[in-house]
């Protein structure tokens, strides 16, 4: 899954799209011929996103959200024969990408934004409105489900804790979403998962949720990750650095942006073993020569990846 952020504020690539003008307006040519690349190089499906969710981000309204995502969506459904996913938590935006071409929703709250009151439902909140899964089956679409702890704005402020454990507590909230999907009429086959790498967890919860994103798989659906360029994998290069006792430019920049897609390219691999079936990268040539690589030297079939 190659990923387009059609934001100014994205960590890494926003405002790559930008033309020159007072405001942000996206660049369409310039996103298509980004798009046409991404499938060249190895993407098999295209996620289109009109707001940044780092941690920390500060939220665009619906309005602009939509005024950003939806002509990107219609131009690269126009251009290019793959699916396209909008990366969206608001139910308004999905059913207006759906309206023009895409075919998944990538939604980083499972559902739990509540468009009609302008809210995130609690991780353990019963009986909202569950506006994005009757657009979802409305559509036909298919869903990724994620899991976030808070929202994007303050997600990573103090300690983000889970006493039994991130992989168990993940696995538990994503089987409940999944749970009331099913029961609105999504099936199972059109539902994918995501442990959600960097949404509101610690250094060491997100390495204990890699080592463990096998246990996705009792969910029954798609198990989906994006651990690229995460803060989790600077972080690891910043520790090993130190363990060294290197200074933090020598050999490996945590700060660096090809630091981060080479951890990403290693994960990637270590997480197709573990049965991931789809990974969201920014660097998709990168990524799919590493699992080339590894189909190659023996380390990974493609009976594995399925």
């Amino acid at each position: 899954m190659g990923i387009l952020n059609v934001t100014p504020d994205s960590f890494s690539d926003g405002g790559r799209f930008a033309k020159k003008s007072r405001r942000f307006d996206v660049d369409l040519d310039a996103l298509v011929d980004a798009g046409r690349k991404l499938v060249r190089d190895g993407a098999g499906i295209l996620d289109v996103g009109g707001e940044s969710t780092r941690p920390g981000s500060d939220p665009v309204d619906e309005a602009e959200e939509l005024r950003r995502v939806v002509p990107a969506v219609r131009a690269l459904k126009a251009a290019l024969d793959v699916p396209i996913s909008v990366d969206a938590y608001r139910p308004a935006v999905a059913d207006a990408a759906l309206e023009v071409g895409a075919e998944i929703v990538n939604d980083v709250a499972a559902g739990r934004y509540v468009g009609s009151q302008k809210r995130f439902a609690r991780e353990d909140e019963e009986e909202f409105p569950e506006e994005m899964a009757e657009v979802v089956r409305r559509r036909g679409a298919a869903v990724v489900l994620m899991h976030m702890r808070g929202v994007p704005k303050t997600m990573q402020e103090g300690t983000p804790t889970y006493p039994n454990g991130a992989t168990k507590e993940v696995c538990a909230f994503l089987a409940r979403r999944r749970d009331r999907f099913l029961e609105l009429g999504i099936p199972l086959e059109k539902i994918a998962f995501d442990p959600g790498f960097g949404f509101g967890k610690t250094f060491e919860q997100n390495w204990e949720l890699l080592k463990n994103v096998d246990k996705l798989h009792e969910l029954g659906g798609v198990v989906l990750v994006g651990d690229s360029r995460k803060r989790f994998l600077a972080e690891t290069a910043r520790r090993f650095n130190e363990s060294r006792g290197s200074q933090p430019d020598d050999d490996v920049d945590p700060d660096a942006i090809s630091t981060r897609d080479f951890a990403a390219v290693v994960t990637t691999v270590a997480l197709a073993r573990k049965g991931a079936q789809i990974a969201r990268v920014h660097n998709v040539a990168l990524s799919a020569f590493a699992l080339d690589l590894a189909r190659r030297s023996g380390e990974l079939s493609l009976e594995e990846e399925k």
